[in-house]
């Protein structure tokens, strides 16, 4: 079964964010707490880590990319 993460709230009243660099790609096996995704906010540079361990499904936005609180980051088929 798919997990969805959504991207969280990162706190500091930050309601969007860009994409800087992905840091896995679809196919990837992760750990819980690997590092996804870098997302540049107006306050800093995050490092968004992956709640579960499983293989990335799916990587939703690019590169550049202006996402919201809430919005699809990535899909991971948790281990078993």
């Amino acid at each position: 079964m798919a997990y969805t993460f959504t991207f969280p709230d990162v706190g500091e009243g930050i309601h969007e964010g860009t994409i800087i660099k992905w840091k896995i790609k679809e196919g990837d096996i992760v750990e819980a707490d690997q590092a996804l995704v870098e997302i540049e906010t107006d306050k800093a540079v995050v490092e968004i880590p992956s709640p579960k361990a499983g293989k990335i499904l799916k990587c939703v936005g690019k590169e550049g990319q202006i996402i919201n609180v809430g919005d699809v980051l990535v899909e991971i088929e948790e281990k078993k």
